[in-house]
């Protein structure tokens, strides 16, 4: 227990409730801080600021990497890990460094990490003047994947596929449940960027390319991550990435300037954060990449006066890797590194990422003690650092006891799992109702993508890229090993055919495909991140596309699945495939969910959430301006997409009909109610993602041909049917009008529902003011 000296104590305080106007001086710390449960929060980072001195502040603004405490140097390959006792002594006691990031250079199991960080937390507590304790962050991108052996879902956008919120949610309980185990806290995740450009190689980590789809998954993961409260054992707190315009970039580049003006910002970029903050975010990661030429690093507005200002938001506001330095290497914006840390500190930043020393700390300090950094900055970072561990009750539970997690990747978070691959995959194209495929027949599996656990589960798996193969769980099963399960080994055919990007043997594949009874070719994308994801051309790779042309030389039906997080473009060999699944990074259970579809165990259920282009000259979002699309004959039919957002095939059959609105005419501050019957007319039971679109025909900024408002998906058997009410607001209805306010314009609006994007119900209505 922490302690707190009284040195004088009236009788009247010990039955007070404590609060901010609470006369300080009564108290003295003995060296430490001790947790009074009657303190509140606020009272408690008053006074332990009042203790600090300007170098402790300076620390606590440090998150430094792991691999910067251990022996070898940062970036050498290590499968064991010991701390180096002066750099560890350098970095957790003398500087007092506030925050840590990354792993050790390999995927720790949760006893291992209980270890590193009980060391860590017992020097910072136990060894510093104050005993602050560390705050530990990690990329928890789809699962605790730093973890070994946790739970690995769906990459987000697989997630976002299944149109299923309460997913998201349970993808971050679990998350959260066996990051705790492993004693991490912080989790930097969920991702909110809005992916408009399909280059972008970190599409998969994100929920896609509409604002709405975003923000929802968004809230339900951190519903799931913190719902019993930061400062529960099994809670961790969230981390909203990246702020602000990452997946917006020109050149569809990592880390790539945007160019977003201020009404695209305020009806697109910006409401999923609001959201996130208001259900309760406290971290916030600032984007590497520069908007409109400003390094997101040091802009003040898009910091200061949006996200502090208009949002409230009373959290953290951390760097990303290295991007103090990246100020003056990449962005040419400050002439040193001393020069960047005053831009970026001034500009609100709280928490810097400086993996490899602790040089901002001395940076921090002398420019404070000049006058170039105002000590009330200072004291808003740290308090916001202290906050955040105050919430997450690190100063009374700064680790977690690995043994008392016996639900760690158990059966029913395999379970979980298994249903959110499930409800992911999307079926694209079924001819002639091919799938699903009878049992007992022969089939030939090949593909880049058929026989790899890492293919499967793409980047942050164990490893940054996920292409280590060393850390995969045995037990997971790839594409090729779930089709032997269900069909038999006897009958099971395998050749690699290509590699990514390469041809291996694809003249022995065709032969193997004439004897087989159906061709299941999977094709898809390397594991990777960040800049190794860059790629300069969005269609498949040819050996792979060749691959598939190869194949329907055989004359069998083939069926294409697609492993990848951007949507590469098939146009060439979509003729040739007679089914195709879109699979995402479906994570460890992709295999199974995979091959259950394909036989039939499951009916497909994904929409995506993504338009899928059919030329990389014509690869625009769906939410358009209807200018977008003039064609070549002047009229306006210039949107041809492969297959548009939102779209996604069933093995059954769904209708809709009586479509109501409680109005014809709405009246502005009133409720619109929207009701429908979706009807299963098929012979299977199936889940059907209910969209519910709006369009504004007239608005004075050139409105969007349509957005998405809501969205529910729900389960039917053959013939039920089942009536379903939406509510829109007048907020539903606005827009950022000309002088980049929300507006909602009298005029007509129309309503579209259903859950096949070119054939749905409509009905209009009429806004008066």
């Amino acid at each position: 227990m922490l302690r707190i000296k009284p040195i004088v104590f009236f009788a009247s305080l010990a039955i007070a409730t404590f609060s901010c106007n609470i006369d300080k001086s009564t108290y003295l710390f003995d060296g430490k801080i001790s947790q009074l449960e009657t303190v509140d929060t606020e009272y408690k980072i008053q006074m332990l600021l009042e203790q600090m001195t300007l170098k402790e502040k300076a620390g606590q603004m440090l998150n430094i990497g792991l691999p910067a405490l251990l022996t070898k140097g940062y970036w050498d390959l290590r499968d064991t890990a010991a701390f180096d006792t002066a750099r560890f002594r350098k970095f957790i006691v003398d500087y007092g460094v506030g925050s840590i990031h990354n792993t050790p250079g390999f995927p720790p199991d949760k006893n291992t990490w209980f270890g590193f960080i009980k060391k860590i937390q017992d020097a910072a507590m136990q060894e510093t003047r104050l005993g602050i304790p560390v705050l530990y962050g990690i990329d928890n991108i789809h699962g605790a994947n730093y973890v070994l052996g946790s739970t690995m879902f769906p990459h987000q956008i697989g997630i976002a596929a299944s149109w299923n919120t309460e997913i998201s949610r349970i993808a971050g309980e679990v998350t959260s449940y066996e990051a705790r185990s492993a004693s991490l806290p912080w989790n930097f995740n969920p991702n909110l960027d809005l992916a408009i450009t399909p280059l972008w190689g970190r599409i998969g980590e994100s929920s896609g390319e509409d604002t709405y789809l975003v923000s929802e998954m968004g809230v339900a993961y951190i519903k799931g991550s913190q719902h019993k409260g930061l400062h529960d054992s099994t809670s961790t707190a969230v981390c909203l990435k990246h702020y602000l315009g990452y997946g917006a970039s020109l050149n569809g580049k990592d880390r790539a300037n945007a160019l977003i003006p201020e009404n695209y910002l305020r009806e697109y970029f910006l409401p999923q954060f609001e959201k996130a903050i208001e259900s309760g975010a406290m971290g916030v990661m600032l984007s590497s990449n520069a908007v409109n030429g400003i390094p997101c690093h040091i802009n003040s507005y898009y910091i200061n006066d949006i996200l502090k200002g208009e949002m409230h938001f009373k959290g953290v506001v951390i760097s990303d890797f290295s991007d103090i330095e990246f100020l003056v290497n990449a962005h040419s914006s400050a002439a040193n590194k001393r020069e960047a840390t005053k831009m970026a500190v001034n500009a609100g930043l709280d928490l810097i990422m400086n993996p490899f020393d602790a040089d901002v700390v001395d940076y921090i300090v002398d420019l404070t003690e000049k006058g170039e950094i105002p000590m009330s900055r200072i004291n808003d970072a740290v308090s916001r650092i202290l906050r955040l561990k105050f919430y997450l009750n690190l100063f009374e539970v700064p680790y977690n006891n690995p043994e008392n997690y016996s639900l760690f990747a158990g059966e029913e978070s395999v379970k979980l799992n298994y249903q959110a691959a499930s409800e992911a995959v999307t079926l694209l194209k079924n001819d002639n109702n091919l799938l699903p495929l009878p049992l007992g027949k022969k089939v030939l599996v090949t593909g880049y993508a058929s026989n790899s656990i890492n293919v499967l589960n793409g980047a942050w798996s164990r490893s940054f890229l996920g292409q280590a193969t060393e850390y995969n769980d045995q037990d997971k099963l790839t594409i090729l090993d779930a089709v032997k399960a269900n069909v038999g080994y006897e009958r099971t055919r395998f050749i690699e055919g290509t590699g990514y990007l390469e041809d291996v043997n694809s003249d022995k594949a065709l032969s193997m495909a004439r004897k087989a009874d159906y061709v299941i070719v999977c094709v898809g994308e390397i594991p990777a991140s960040e800049k190794a994801s860059d790629i300069n051309e969005l269609e498949l790779p040819e050996a792979q596309q060749e691959l598939v042309r190869k194949l329907a030389a055989a004359n069998k039906p083939v069926i294409l699945v697609m492993v990848q997080g951007r949507p590469r473009i098939i146009r060439e060999i979509e003729p040739h495939c007679d089914a195709i699944l879109m699979a995402y990074l479906p994570g460890n259970e992709g295999g199974r969910a995979i091959a259950d579809i394909i036989f039939g165990k499951v009916n497909p259920s994904g929409k995506l959430p993504y338009t899928y282009p059919k030329y990389s000259g014509n690869a625009m979002i769906y939410k358009h301006k209807k200018s977008d699309v003039r064609d070549t004959n002047w009229g306006y039919d210039g949107f041809y997409p492969q297959y548009e957002f939102g779209f996604g095939l069933s093995y059954t059959r769904f209708e809709y009909s009586e479509l109501k609105l409680s109005k014809d005419t709405l009246s502005e501050g009133q409720e619109l109610t929207i009701s429908v019957d979706v009807s299963n007319t098929g012979s299977v039971a199936g889940k059907e993602v209910v969209e519910v679109f709006l369009k504004d025909l007239v608005a004075t900024v050139s409105p969007d041909v349509k957005k998405l408002v809501r969205f529910n998906k729900i389960n039917l058997e053959p013939g039920e049917t089942k009536t379903l009410s939406f509510i829109l607001t007048d907020k539903d209805l606005a827009s950022i009008g000309i002088n980049n306010q929300w507006v909602t314009e009298e005029g007509d609006f129309e309503i579209f529902v259903g859950g096949n994007p070119s054939a749905m119900l409509k009905q209009g209505f009429y806004l008066s003011r």
